[in-house]
C-alpha cells in the first residue's frame, strides 16, 4: 500500500470503525486497523473493497464529495459485507484542489450503534482534521504578526499608519482565536461538567459570525443571569452549533438569526430564531426523526441527536414555527445552583 504524505493522528488507527484515506481516482492510501481486513492489494480502490464492485455503486458518498466538493453523509448498504453503514466523507483541499477524501463507515445494522455514536466519530475525526489545518494557519499567522510588530515599531512617529497596523493586528488575532476554536472541537472532555452557558455561547461567537454570509444579521441576546448547567460540554457545542446551522439553511436570501439566552425558574434557555422558510405543520411533528432530512446533503440525524441530547441532560426542546415566516428552537435545560 502507498503511504500517504499526510500525518495520520495517531488515535485514528485504533477507531473501532472502519476509516479509510482515499485517493481521488479512489484509490486506498490508508485503513485503520478495522479496515485493513478489506484490502486485496497495494492498489485496492474503495468500492472494490467495500462492495466487491469495479465502479462506484449508484449514489456513492465519496464520489458525491468528489464532485461537488463538499463533505457528504448517509446510509448506504456494502453489499461486499451486506451490511447498512452510516458513512461520513470528507474532501481534503490543498489550493481549492482535492488531495484525498477520509472516508468513515460506521455498521449501522445492529442496535448497538446509535446515533449518538455516529455524531461522536464524525465530531472526532472533524477535530483531528481541524487540528492540522490550525497547526499550518497558526505558523503563517505568527509569522504575519510579527512582521506587523516591526512595521508598528517603524510607523511609531506616524499614527496614522501605526493605528491602521493595529487594526490588521487585531484582524490577525481573531483568525488566530478562530483557528484555535476549530482545533478545540472534538478535544473536549467525555465528561458532564458545570458549565456557564453564556460562556460557551461566547466561545463559539466567532466561528458562528465567521460563517455567517453577509446577507444575514446575527444577533446575540445575553442574559448575564443565566445559571449553570451540568452536561457534556461537546454536546452542548454541537446543540448550538446544530440548531445555528439549520437557521442559516432556512434563509434562502436576506435575513435575521438571534441567539439568545435566559433564565426561566429552573431552567437555562437558549433559543435559536431565524426569520428563514419555516415549517409547514406536518414536518414538525417529524423533524426529530432520525435519518428524515429535506435538504439533499444533509444525514436526517442532526437534530435527532440534538433532542436526545437535551432529554439525557434533563432539558426539553421546543419549536415554533410558520411556514414563510421563519422558526424558533428554545433549548430548556436544568440548572444548578451551587
Amino acid at each position: 500500500m502507498k503511504k500517504s504524505r499526510l500525518s495520520i493522528p495517531d488515535l485514528l488507527p485504533e477507531l473501532p470503525e472502519y476509516l479509510f484515506l482515499i485517493s481521488p481516482d479512489f484509490r486506498i492510501l490508508w485503513t485503520n486497523k478495522k479496515a485493513a481486513s478489506l484490502l486485496e492489494g497495494p492498489e485496492t480502490l474503495c468500492f472494490e473493497a467495500v462492495h466487491g464492485r469495479k465502479e462506484p455503486p449508484p449514489g456513492c458518498p465519496a464520489l458525491k464529495a468528489l464532485t461537488e466538493g463538499r463533505p457528504v453523509q448517509a446510509i448506504q448498504k456494502a453489499e461486499r459485507l451486506q451490511k447498512d453503514f452510516y458513512v461520513s466523507v470528507v474532501p481534503i483541499k490543498e489550493e481549492d484542489k482535492i488531495t484525498a477524501l477520509w472516508h468513515l463507515a460506521v455498521d449501522v445494522t445492529s442496535n448497538q450503534v446509535t446515533e449518538r455514536d455516529l455524531s461522536s466519530y464524525t465530531y472526532e475525526i472533524i477535530g483531528y482534521l481541524a487540528a492540522g489545518l490550525s497547526h499550518d494557519l497558526k505558523n503563517m499567522l505568527t509569522a504575519a504578526l510579527g512582521e506587523l510588530q516591526v512595521l508598528t515599531l517603524m510607523a511609531e512617529n506616524q499614527p496614522h499608519l501605526k493605528r491602521r497596523y493595529q487594526k490588521l493586528a487585531n484582524i490577525l488575532q481573531e483568525i488566530v482565536s478562530f483557528s484555535q476554536k476549530l482545533c478545540s472541537l472534538g478535544k473536549t472532555k467525555s465528561q458532564p461538567e458545570l458549565l456557564n452557558l453564556n460562556e460557551v455561547l461566547s466561545e463559539l461567537s466567532n466561528l458562528m459570525k465567521a460563517l455567517t454570509p453577509k446577507r444575514i444579521q446575527l444577533q446575540f441576546i445575553i442574559n448575564p443571569y443565566v445559571k449553570r448547567v451540568y452536561m457534556n460540554r461537546a454536546m452542548l457545542e454541537q446543540i448550538i452549533l446544530n440548531l445555528f446551522l439549520n437557521a442559516l439553511h432556512a434563509i434562502p436570501e436576506t435575513g435575521k438569526i438571534t441567539i439568545s439566552t435566559s433564565q426561566e425558574e429552573n431552567f437555562a434557555v437558549l433559543t435559536i430564531e431565524d426569520t428563514g422558510t419555516g415549517m409547514k405543520p406536518d414536518l414538525v411533528k417529524c423533524i426529530f426523526d432520525p435519518y428524515f432530512t429535506t435538504k439533499e446533503e444533509g444525514s436526517g440525524l442532526g437534530l435527532a441527536l440534538v433532542k436526545r441530547w437535551v432529554e439525557e441532560a434533563g432539558g426539553r426542546i421546543k419549536v415554533f414555527t410558520e411556514e414563510g415566516l421563519g422558526s424558533r428552537f428554545e433549548v430548556w435545560l436544568p440548572t444548578v445552583d451551587h
